[in-house]
């Protein structure tokens, strides 16, 4: 793993303008490493960070496309506007030339494939600039581009017997992105409901995340906003600590398979709880013990 200073270091080369900041009381992982597929650049991504900004791109860095795989975990995005998508072992198109902020959900595993903007726009037109969406996954063509990746993600690109040539490569992934494109999976086409659930996976971390936060960050009412969750019998409260105590274990069960030491506080802390005392009450209301005793049962 790369300490925080060389982990920025290799992200700034790499993958451009880029500024990270870790995680409160819990040590940095971060982990970069980029393989050159004959001239097809696939980057292998690992971390834990509280947040990955990218900043207004320059002249230098801004001549791609990100295609992502999300391998583990889940990446949110959020950019102008109270834009944000969330991505949970799923595919994105990622325009380099926008500032937009990523938010991993505890430790996550993504693959980034750079392309030229060359290849995409002329294959996608307009369709594809100044975007950031998901790739749609029901159509035969995002079936094929999954099987590409996930085939690249595997590669032993040191292995010549397994090199691609990148020119071929490039131009089969643009080729497909194009009727993948998922135009309905954007803000206005989504539901409201789908839309407060992103903001609050994304937003989990800050300890002030309340209905008002939500309802004030996405233009409604705060009973529009429980309208929203009542077909569920589920309050928003309820569904806010409902996904922080999710992270919670999935932080916990990470840490112990890694044999990394991560205290019950410094879990709270991670997920927006002001102590362990809080992160305790509010555990066995919705797992009927400590968190203490969760983890050990799970050991």
């Amino acid at each position: 793993m790369l300490d925080l200073d060389h982990w920025e270091h290799s992200v700034h080369s790499i993958c451009g303008n880029f500024d990270t900041q870790p995680q409160r009381n819990i040590p940095f992982i971060g982990n970069m490493r980029l393989d050159n597929h004959n001239g097809l650049d696939v980057v292998h991504i690992k971390t834990n960070a509280e947040k990955i900004v990218r900043s207004k791109s320059t002249s230098q860095d801004d001549k791609h496309y990100f295609v992502i795989l999300q391998k583990k975990g889940s990446m949110g995005f959020s950019w102008s506007n109270n834009n944000d998508l969330l991505l949970p072992g799923e595919i994105a198109l990622i325009d380099s030339s926008l500032p937009y902020d990523m938010h991993p959900q505890g430790l996550i595993e993504q693959m980034s494939v750079h392309l030229p903007k060359v290849y995409v726009d002329s294959l996608c037109s307009t369709h594809a600039q100044n975007r950031i969406t998901k790739i749609a996954q029901n159509r035969s063509s995002s079936q094929m581009l999954s099987t590409i990746l996930r085939q690249l993600a595997t590669t032993d690109y040191q292995n010549p017997s397994f090199q691609e040539d990148g020119d071929a490569m490039q131009y089969a992934i643009s080729a497909l992105i194009k009727p993948s494109l998922d135009y309905t999976n954007n803000d206005s086409a989504c539901s409201m409901k789908e839309r407060a659930k992103r903001h609050i996976l994304r937003l989990l971390t800050e300890e002030d995340l309340s209905p008002d936060h939500i309802a004030k960050a996405m233009n409604m009412s705060k009973r529009s906003l429980y309208r929203l969750f009542s077909e569920e019998n589920l309050s928003v409260a309820q569904f806010i600590l409902q996904m922080r105590i999710e992270k919670c274990c999935e932080d916990m069960l990470t840490a112990d398979a890694m044999k990394q030491p991560l205290s019950i506080t410094e879990v709270a802390y991670r997920w927006g709880f002001s102590d362990a005392s809080q992160l305790s009450r509010a555990f066995k209301r919705v797992k009927g013990v400590s968190p203490r005793q969760w983890r050990q049962s799970q050991a």
